[in-house]
């Protein structure tokens, strides 16, 4: 019996090992691809009720596969992901280093990350040797480039960190969710916080038209009516209710997208921290 580390690997695993460089990318963009067609068919089928809408009846099987399809499929990335953010956190802690002897103390630590995301890390992770004489050997086998990465490099995805306006959250570069994920250096990218505001804003106030005034039509061929979420999502007969009503799913979501939406503001740096 071959050993588990000698077997021979299939067409997709061969596919995979060819493009190691670029796990963490291809994750990257799996997970926000799946999440984006299982929100979008989610909302379809049962926020915007288009499972019982004959206009849009030739999206429903479309809406369905993106449902299932983006669950599975993030059910499966979405940790991976997770775990290469974990990575490239911990090597971005290390790059900021100063000091020789913790870097020797975590070499073992930053290698095994700069293995995991690729060739443009290990080449971080040499500059930074070459910066405190730390001897490289022959493990990596590309051209170094200094640890600590320019706020406009393209390398960081290819976007362009421009000059925020101060107190302006139309124009920020330094959002509150850019400091929760700092990996994700899309979200200092003014025109994708730009794109995030306006995707919450506009879900928060679908749902919260949805529950105060209604967005479906009743007997008096008015649109007075509230699609209940927490019928629709139990399949109860009676989904619609008259306006205003409020369930809780309805609230959960509206409670969960006006906070993300919020995380979209610039961070406010607290006077203790100015000072120091």
């Amino acid at each position: 019996m071959a050993r588990r580390g000698t077997r021979k690997l299939g067409l997709f695993g061969r596919l995979w090992e060819s493009q190691k460089d670029r796990h963490f990318q291809i994750i990257t963009y799996s997970t926000i691809l799946s999440v984006a067609c299982l929100v979008w068919g989610f909302v379809f089928l049962f926020v915007l009720g288009g499972y019982g809408d004959p206009e849009h009846e030739n999206l429903v099987p479309w809406s369905w596969l993106a449902l299932v399809g983006g669950l599975v499929v993030s059910f499966y990335v979405a940790p991976e992901f997770f775990v290469y953010m974990g990575q490239r956190q911990i090597l971005e802690d290390i790059l900021m280093t100063d000091s020789r002897p913790e870097v020797l103390r975590r070499r073992k630590e930053a290698e095994d990350a700069a293995d995991m995301l690729g060739k443009a890390y290990q080449a971080r992770l040499m500059g930074l040797y070459q910066m405190h004489n730390v001897e490289i050997g022959k493990k990596y086998r590309v051209e170094s480039v200094g640890p600590i990465r320019d706020a406009d490099s393209q390398d960081e995805g290819d976007f362009e960190v421009l000059p925020s306006v101060p107190d302006s959250w139309w124009n920020t570069s330094d959002s509150m969710l850019s400091k929760i994920l700092p990996g994700l250096w899309a979200l200092r990218n003014p025109t994708v916080n730009r794109g995030l505001i306006a995707g919450f804003s506009f879900t928060t106030l679908l749902l919260l038209s949805n529950s105060m005034f209604g967005l479906f039509t009743g007997v008096s061929d008015e649109r007075d009516h509230t699609l209940d979420l927490t019928a629709s999502i139990h399949g109860m007969e009676r989904v619609y209710e008259s306006s205003p009503h409020f369930d809780a799913i309805s609230l959960l979501f509206i409670a969960v997208f006006a906070t993300l939406m919020w995380s979209t503001r610039p961070q406010v740096e607290s006077p203790a921290s100015e000072e120091e």
